[in-house]
């Protein structure tokens, strides 16, 4: 890009980003805590607060009991730099802590607030990863329907489905839920944010050209290799040494787990990273299509080979091949039930990428080395090399047969 591109560009920038700063209110706290008392006040929340405090922030924390939304709350939600939404089981229980998110979601898009969830002791698919399809926090936004304005009610309903799109913590899945890890976590993520505000007091021009900069680096970092798999089939065994083996390679692979997503738009980074990537690697275990992500990241994937020649080497993991392409077993029965909650457009999109994907030449793993995983990992990411070295070499068209 020539130098007077550039600075068109740096120039449109920072006028986009001047009208964005002007509503911007000012920052009377760094963080915000909003959590469900009876849930995790004298716990998590306490600890989390202290532990906040102790390194100097300024953390507003609201112990009303009462189901009503002060003006003092809504002022402090507004004048903060990072709101943590502590989503518990009992969350969405309280009006006062949907109002509160509501209004944290529209600072977010209004002002650009950071939020960071935690999704405490909550598997954030119960929140749904589709609007109308709220599992567990249905049936408490169903009762609240009977005493409040629906319009309201569904504001709160677009506020959690907008929050499963952000990256947060999972309390559960660190250290196996031991809370005091979980708490360094946050406040080492959050004094980090704090610090970088110093780029607030720069001219309006540095900063805008620091933050281009910094964004186009993040789009242009391809990353080589993209791991698609569900969590609870295969995260913390096949999906783990595959990933760490590929680095261990020099590959660069996306990680969902990176630090620095958290807060993040996660299906707008999970988007680019697919799109940028040269080869996908979806592992497709039993209950792999139990997730609309994985589903859509599937369809991505296909488009993006279709569109850009990028390569899909699938993982058929303890699945026969037949069961996804001819959408059975499993594959059938969460198909099933995403027909009752899509429109048939995304529905026949995803039957049908599971049909092609299930006619790919890829690995079954139950037959090598009789189930043996460190062999597949060895194998696969001897192909990932080869291929990476030489992508002609690589055959889109084979039939669905193992390597």
């Amino acid at each position: 890009m020539s130098m007077s591109a550039l600075s068109l560009r740096l120039a449109a920038y920072a006028s986009r980003f001047q009208k964005g700063k002007l509503s911007v209110p000012p920052r009377k706290y760094d963080v915000f805590l909003s959590f469900r008392g009876g849930d995790a006040r004298t716990c998590f929340a306490d600890f989390l607060y202290k532990s906040l405090s102790a390194t100097g922030l300024r953390v507003f924390r609201d112990d009303a009991s009462n189901q009503q939304t002060g003006p003092e709350v809504l002022q402090a939600i507004r004048t903060c730099r990072i709101v943590i939404p502590i989503i518990s089981q009992l969350y969405a229980q309280s009006k006062r802590c949907l109002r509160e998110l509501t209004e944290i979601m529209d600072c977010r898009t209004k002002h650009g607030i950071s939020v960071f969830p935690v999704f405490y002791k909550v598997n954030v698919a119960d929140l749904g990863r589709q609007c109308g399809n709220l599992r567990k926090f249905e049936e408490a936004l169903c009762e609240h329907e009977m005493q409040s304005r629906r319009e309201e009610v569904q504001e709160w309903a677009e506020a959690l489905c907008s929050l499963t799109r952000i990256r947060g913590w999972m309390s559960q899945a660190i250290a196996n839920g031991h809370g005091g890890k979980l708490v360094k976590m946050v406040v080492a993520k959050v004094s980090s944010e704090v610090e970088m505000s110093w780029i607030e007091r720069c001219s309006l021009f540095i900063e805008s050209a620091i933050h281009y900069f910094l964004d186009r680096k993040r789009r242009e970092s391809k990353c080589q290799v993209f791991l698609s798999f569900r969590g609870a089939d295969t995260r913390y065994n096949l999906a783990a040494f595959l990933y760490t083996s590929l680095v261990a390679e020099g590959i660069q692979v996306f990680n969902d787990d990176d630090p620095s997503l958290i807060g993040k738009d996660c299906v707008h980074e999970i988007r680019n990273a697919i799109d940028h990537c040269k080869i996908s690697i979806p592992i497709l275990s039993s209950n792999y299509a139990s997730s609309p992500w994985c589903l859509e990241a599937l369809a991505q994937m296909a488009e993006c080979k279709r569109t850009k020649g990028q390569m899909i080497l699938p993982i058929f993991y303890k699945v026969d091949t037949s069961h996804v392409r001819d959408v059975s077993h499993s594959f059938g029965k969460y198909m099933l039930r995403h027909k009752e909650l899509v429109d048939e457009i995304t529905y026949e999109r995803w039957e049908r990428v599971l049909r092609e994907i299930g006619c790919s030449r890829g690995w079954v793993s139950e037959n090598i080395a009789n189930g043996h995983e460190a062999v597949l990992v060895k194998e696969v990411v001897k192909e990932v090399s080869r291929l990476l070295d030489n992508p002609r070499a690589h055959d889109p068209l084979s039939p669905s047969t193992e390597y």
